[in-house]
């Protein structure tokens, strides 16, 4: 895979893997007398693309019985072992773009330690991306923004918080202020997704670079919080109004924003649009562009979905009425989500009956392929 764009291989341990080439470690290994010596090891790339589509992923483990790897929606591959040491398998229809990839060795969840990392349904896990048509999210040689980690305390929930921003290329060096736009990640997941899966600051850096969109902030926060009630003890508490009360208003202090309503989005995928939708909805006053990407609550008006309970009748009184609060109402899915049918019918009612919802479909399923065409063409949409 190193043959391919470096956007492939780069993950938050390891931003160019090609600096330490990845090879299995011999079972006589021991981290604390140093690295063995290089003719120790035998290695091949972890992951190949195959002419014509798919891909054929291998992992070292020469003292295991078994190995399988599971994707897509729980697809499950048993790997082969070969005479080396390797288990490999070949899957010709393997998708391009996005993939998280699961391993099992003889029955235990595994990490392989070759292949990116990130954070995902609740834990750490293996992903690859696959060259396929598109590179709108590829590492080009453009202008590229900065993406720093904040730190905030949290008077609501009493802890530090983080989030990631990312600002425009020329930020440092200027004098402008500009618009921000807020993105939260999805259930199970952290705020380094946007970044890492996703690759929204590459995308930021070439619509920019090509003049698609708007120079802008990015902000990605944690989308749950915690809060302690005895000594080791945690409870749920609401990152919604964190956002509202305690990250716009730092972000205001500390960075060039414009700070009204029309020059703030909040957007969102699955856990995160829900998350998006409830803040722009109850905070039109703060927020007048919004992003909701296949979100299990679909795109209902008044209802319970989730755990949580709401009613936007008086703000969906009349199209003119919330026409005048929002200039952006983005609400996206894939085509073959489960969530596609009934946010399409929901959105796409609103739409019919002159509300200004934009409701576009996408190939695929529950998955960032998805979401970063979402994150795109949103930002192309907001603060013309």
């Amino acid at each position: 895979m190193n043959r391919y764009d470096q956007t492939y291989n780069s993950y938050i341990l390891n931003f160019d893997p090609v600096y330490t080439p990845p090879r299995p470690r011999p079972e006589s290994f021991d981290p604390f007398k140093g690295m063995p010596r290089q003719e120790d090891f035998k290695a091949e790339p972890c992951v190949r693309g195959l002419e014509g589509g798919g891909a054929e992923i291998s992992l070292y483990m020469p003292g295991a019985r078994k190995a399988v790897v599971k994707y897509h929606v729980n697809k499950t591959l048993e790997m082969k072992k070969g005479s080396d040491g390797y288990f490999r398998v070949s899957a010709p229809d393997f998708p391009s773009g996005f993939q998280y990839v699961r391993f099992e060795v003889d029955g235990v969840p595994y990490i392989h330690p070759f292949l990116p990392v990130g954070y995902g349904s609740g834990s750490a896990v293996n992903y690859v991306d696959i060259p396929g048509k598109d590179d709108f999210y590829l590492l080009k040689n453009v202008p590229h923004g900065t993406v720093s980690m904040e730190l905030y305390k949290s008077a609501i929930n009493g802890r530090f918080r983080t989030c990631w921003v990312y600002t425009p290329p020329g930020y440092e060096t200027g004098s402008k202020r500009y618009p921000v736009y807020y993105i939260q990640h999805g259930g199970g997941e952290t705020e380094t997704g946007w970044f890492w899966q996703g690759k929204l600051n590459y995308i930021m850096d070439n619509l920019i670079a090509a003049r698609e969109c708007e120079e802008m902030i990015v902000v990605a926060n944690a989308g749950t919080a915690y809060r302690e009630i005895g000594p080791d003890e945690f409870t749920l508490s609401d990152a919604s109004a964190i956002i509202t009360e305690e990250c716009v208003p730092f972000i205001d202090g500390k960075y060039r924003t414009i700070a009204d309503a029309s020059h703030r989005a909040v957007a969102g995928l699955s856990m995160g649009g829900g998350m998006a939708r409830h803040i722009a909805h109850s905070r039109p006053d703060m927020f007048r562009n919004l992003g909701v990407f296949s979100s299990g609550q679909g795109f209902m008006v008044a209802g319970t979905s989730q755990g949580v309970t709401f009613d936007y009748s008086a703000l969906f009184s009349t199209p003119e009425h919330y026409n005048s609060l929002f200039d952006v109402t983005f609400v996206t899915c894939g085509d073959t989500d489960m969530r596609h049918t009934y946010t399409f019918e929901q959105a796409g009612g609103l739409a019919a009956r002159g509300f200004n919802v934009i409701y576009r479909e996408y190939a695929g399923d529950h998955e960032w392929n998805v979401w970063r065409e979402s994150a795109r063409d949103f930002a192309k949409m907001i603060f013309r």
